[in-house]
């Protein structure tokens, strides 16, 4: 294998440039990494926030939804005794009718 002096000179000089690169390079690596690690931690408390957020809007869609439900049911059974007292003063022999959908059967 033949020696080159070109060679051997720009292997010095990529020798010697690693080390001044490193130098220059290695703060801006460090501030970069320290900004990023800031975001995320911003980023994470803004996404801390907005889950306690939503768990805030479903934890009142929840105690909207029994406080509906409650109603509906305390209606019905409201409902429920005022047509039992219609029926009993409507049919004294006790016979309920039935109520269809409005459909009729066919004779085959």
């Amino acid at each position: 294998m033949r020696f080159s002096p070109l060679s051997f000179v720009l292997g010095l000089a990529a020798a010697s440039l690693v080390p001044v690169l490193s130098r220059v390079f290695r703060p801006l690596a460090v501030e970069a990494t320290a900004a990023g690690m800031g975001m995320f931690e911003d980023a994470r408390r803004v996404f801390a926030q907005q889950m306690e957020n939503l768990e805030d809007v479903i934890a009142e869609a929840q105690a909207r939804r029994e406080q509906l439900d409650a109603e509906t049911q305390a209606t019905a059974t409201d409902e429920a005794s005022s047509e039992a007292t219609v029926e009993d003063e409507a049919a004294p022999t006790g016979r309920v009718r039935r109520r269809t959908n409005g459909a009729r059967r066919r004779a085959s």
